[in-house]
């Protein structure tokens, strides 16, 4: 008796084999999340030529925007008048609690995509 290990290959268990991995391949490289091309034109809102003077501006303005709103609606609770009363005249304090909350929702927003990127090559 024989006792060689040697597995048994059909010819064409072996090519449907690598059809199925040439075949998955492609789809993982065309659906890569670290693949993917970003085109800047498709998220910022700006003329042409004029790209960097609204980046200027939406970097100063969303923080400030999402800080204020952020201590509105959560340290102030919806009420205008405890609103006022902060006394906050810092403008740097109000921008960097947007810059945080802005951030957050971005990595928030980031890691979905990523986790949905794997469920599209399943």
């Amino acid at each position: 008796m024989n006792n060689d290990n040697k597995t048994i290959r059909v010819n064409s268990n072996i090519s449907s084999a690598k059809s199925f991995q040439n075949r998955n391949n492609k789809k993982r490289q065309t659906n890569s999340f670290a693949q993917k091309e970003i085109n800047i034109h498709d998220y910022v809102f700006a003329p042409e030529g004029y790209e960097t003077f609204m980046f200027i501006i939406y970097f100063i303005t969303i923080p400030y925007l999402a800080g204020l709103g952020f201590l509105y609606l959560f340290i102030a609770k919806g009420d205008f008048s405890n609103f006022l009363n902060f006394k906050i005249s810092s403008f740097f304090v109000i921008w960097a609690i947007g810059y945080e909350v802005v951030a957050a929702i971005l990595l928030t927003i980031i890691i979905n995509s990523f986790i949905k990127s794997f469920k599209s090559v399943a």
